[in-house]
């Protein structure tokens, strides 16, 4: 007879695919056969699973409505079982299995979709850290402004959109009149960040964004001001621009840290 370690891992092949070998371990009685209780543990199992994506991507189950939202949770399911004693992580992957492909924008609006509300979750889950204050910028020595490197919360998140899926997702969060989907002329971006307890978001004009992204990449003050100076034809108003831009980020509690040395 098989240990119960054995029994515990048949168990679990049997609810991720369905083996019906391990009927036979299984009581069963006239009523109740013993596959129909395995039936019972499968069907309950991947309920589960779908009600945990459905918290998770909330405004995407109901944009796709509860017939295509389950259809593409079970296939999910499917192609990558839970591995983690937590439902937390077991929806990470669903943006990836949509498709989402951030620098491309080859990716439908349900997998940017699916995106957007993943980095929601991670910006909510994220670490504390305390975060600095203009005073705490003040006490960088002038001659070692252009060095500065900026150190971002864990919340800090900045996405890429190709579609409108900002607008749609504000639409279906507080239950309004509904844009069609539609790409954008031109890729937008987004920010999402935690200030206390409560996850924040805007997006973001392209000259932050790039400003932005070269900052999360460990770019110098310096580094930022090229970036921007590539895309300004006033260069004077670069230096400003990026000092306004750090004074923003700063007195929205993005900012944890700032090395220079």
């Amino acid at each position: 007879m098989p240990g119960l370690k054995e029994l515990q891992a048949a168990f679990k092949h049997n609810l991720l695919s369905g083996d019906p070998a391990f009927a036979a371990q299984v009581m069963g009685s006239e009523t109740l056969p013993n596959e129909l209780r395995l039936a019972i543990y499968q069907n309950a199992y991947r309920a589960r699973l779908v009600e945990a994506l459905a918290t998770d991507y909330e405004q995407l189950h109901k944009l796709l409505g509860d017939e295509a939202f389950t259809a593409l949770a079970h296939a999910y399911i499917q192609a990558h079982p839970s591995r983690h004693f937590s439902l937390r992580w077991f929806g990470r992957l669903l943006p990836d299995y949509l498709g989402y492909a951030e620098q491309a924008g080859s990716h439908d609006w349900q997998a940017e979709l699916a995106k957007l509300e993943w980095s929601f979750t991670e910006a909510f889950d994220a670490a504390d850290a305390e975060p600095l204050t203009e005073m705490d910028a003040a006490q960088v020595p002038a001659e070692a402004w252009p060095g500065l490197r900026l150190g971002f919360h864990p919340a800090v998140r900045h996405l890429s959109l190709w579609w409108n899926t900002l607008d749609r997702w504000r639409a279906a969060k507080h239950d309004e009149a509904m844009p069609e989907p539609k790409p954008l002329s031109q890729p937008g971006a987004c920010l999402l960040w935690r200030q206390g307890l409560t996850t924040q978001y805007r997006s973001l004009s392209a000259d932050e964004a790039l400003a932005l992204q070269t900052a999360l990449a460990g770019g110098s003050f310096a580094e930022i001001c090229g970036a921007l100076a590539e895309e300004l034809q006033d260069q004077e108003q670069v230096p400003m621009l990026a000092a306004g831009y750090l004074k923003s980020w700063l007195a929205s509690g993005m900012l944890v840290g700032l090395d220079w040395t």
